[in-house]
């Protein structure tokens, strides 16, 4: 049976800290979902923390050879997915327990393409300006990936990453539902935790 949300979460060396990740998802208070973990060629031992997770029959691991960037592994987890809509998590990042009960409400009473939005961040809370990466702007001014709730019914066509962008493709993506006159709504419910206290975190974070 089809699943009402399918979450990917793409991972390069985070074996620290995607064990937490995962759980998040377990955690939820909504069962109906399926989770696709691309590894993009870790050289830690991000793997071998994902061992415990094999036997559940909801998740998903694949491997690249060699690390491609997050869009490209991001894009080869879509491919897969199964779902009603697609969702991310970044494997450094967790999900509150009601995270994906809070959005089913929302979507299943409004006709959306693309939700975004719920954000609690933790830590630095501004990023280089995709306009001008030599300034900075505020998280609260930027589209996070990491909440994108995508209609697949409707949206399969732009649920998709550019590659070629090294910075902010999750904007890009954004910008092309915009063009699209795609139903965009956005929810401040706090449900996606943005983990900034690293020292590579950044809005392309994997």
């Amino acid at each position: 049976m089809k699943p009402f949300f399918s979450i990917v979460i793409a991972a390069y060396n985070r074996a620290n800290y995607i064990e937490k990740a995962v759980e998040s998802v377990l955690n939820q208070n909504c069962e109906d979902w399926e989770l696709v973990i691309v590894d993009d060629g870790s050289e830690d031992n991000t793997l071998e923390v994902l061992e415990k997770f094999n036997a559940n029959d909801k998740i998903s691991i694949i491997t690249l050879g060699g690390n491609t960037g997050v869009a490209n592994a991001r894009n080869a987890g879509i491919k897969i997915v199964r779902g009603n809509y697609l969702t991310f998590l970044d494997s450094d990042d967790w999900y509150k327990s009601n995270h994906l009960k809070s959005r089913i409400n929302i979507l299943n009473k409004n006709i959306v393409d693309l939700l975004h939005g719920g954000v609690e961040i933790i830590g630095e809370e501004t990023v280089p300006d995709k306009n001008d990466t030599s300034k900075v702007i505020h998280l609260v001014d930027c589209v996070i990936g990491g909440t994108f709730f995508i209609n697949l019914e409707t949206s399969r066509k732009l649920a998709h990453f550019d590659t070629s962008i090294q910075y902010s493709e999750d904007s890009e993506m954004f910008d092309r539902f915009v063009a699209e006159k795609k139903a965009i709504s956005k929810t401040n419910i706090e449900t996606y935790v943005y983990n900034r206290t690293l020292d590579d975190s950044i809005c392309s974070n994997q």
